[in-house]
């Protein structure tokens, strides 16, 4: 018996970068084996060039084995499905549906087609799910699978410089793109105790003139982001004025809570989030219902409550800088299926 992961290629930004860490763990650490997929559009696809591709993917895989299949692979729901039936032909086999995102919670548009992906996630053996919250709004719509993984959060093997710990600022620290996708709250900051540092190169932006905001520069490199988090200081700002976003990370994983904790930052996010419960009992950061109070809170923090929380940081890191969350999920999920 093998067990096998998709790897999505071809595609670049955070949703890459997660399918290939995960992937990553799991080839070079438990030895799992890796399936490539490649993201280009199957419209242009005949039935046999499709047959033909996927066998390609799939040829290392055998009778009895399990295939940990990362969703979604933004080829669209048609070659997802695809991929899975095109696995039924192996005798034994075991299918598992990694969600990564569910496009349908994602934009308000796609709502319509979230019984079709839910109709499809059924058709797995075992379900991980980044959340308890998103598995109990799945089932209330549909979903059937018994066995489910929860992934709670997601790792960033960064290698950084660990000596200094960050230092304590009355700063929040956004990793996000403010240029090119519009914040309202990044836009209409207006702490004068407070300042809000924003990965974004140094510009002449109109909504920064006169603010007490920061540049940190932009990062294509991840350790690179987590050593500039890191000399910054401060704290790691989980947010979004979105209401279709805000919604849906009360379901998700966010990628940014692992950066920012990597980084060594405490952070600050929303009351709301399915890990904020975590951030409490763990006291590695704040949780809030406003920018408005995430501000009065930094405003107000003492150094020494900052340090408290940096070390509770740093400890709590560990497990997210050496891929802990995945190889246990990736474990987990196996365990449930042969022995559970």
């Amino acid at each position: 018996m093998k067990v096998h992961v998709t790897n999505l290629y071809g595609i670049g930004g955070t949703i890459g970068k997660a399918q290939q860490m995960v992937a990553d763990i799991a080839r070079k650490k438990l030895h799992y084996h890796e399936l490539g997929i490649y993201r280009y559009s199957m419209k242009s696809d005949t039935s046999d060039m499709l047959r033909t591709r996927l066998d390609g993917i799939i040829a290392s895989v055998s009778h009895g084995d399990i295939v940990i299949f990362q969703l979604p692979t933004w080829n669209g729901l048609a070659f997802d499905e695809a991929f899975a039936a095109h696995l039924g032909g192996y005798r034994g086999l075991k299918k598992v549906f990694f969600i990564h995102d569910v496009p349908p919670l994602m934009d308000q548009r796609a709502l319509k087609e979230l019984d079709q992906y839910i109709t499809f996630y059924n058709k797995a053996d075992l379900i991980i799910l980044p959340s308890r919250n998103m598995e109990e709004f799945l089932r209330a719509r549909g979903l059937t699978v018994k066995k489910t993984v929860i992934q709670r959060m997601w790792d960033e093997p960064v290698d950084i410089d660990l000596a200094n710990a960050p230092k304590f600022r009355k700063r929040m620290n956004f990793a996000a793109d403010v240029v090119r996708v519009l914040r309202p709250f990044v836009q209409n900051w207006s702490s004068d105790t407070v300042e809000l540092a924003v990965t974004a190169d140094q510009g002449e932006y109109a909504w920064a003139e006169g603010k007490n905001i920061h540049f940190l520069g932009w990062f294509h490199n991840g350790n690179l982001l987590a050593d500039a988090l890191r000399r910054s200081g401060g704290f790691g700002l989980l947010w979004h004025d979105d209401p279709v976003w805000i919604a849906y990370m009360k379901r998700n994983a966010c990628c940014k809570l692992g950066t920012y904790l990597a980084a060594g930052l405490p952070v600050i996010v929303p009351n709301s989030i399915p890990e904020a419960d975590t951030i409490r009992r763990k006291n590695l950061g704040l949780t809030v219902d406003s920018i408005g109070e995430a501000a009065r809170q930094v405003e107000h923090m003492t150094e020494g409550q900052y340090d408290q929380m940096v070390q509770n940081v740093d400890a709590f890191a560990g497990l997210i800088r050496n891929g802990y969350f995945a190889k246990k999920l990736l474990t987990d999920a196996v365990f449930q299926l042969l022995y559970d």
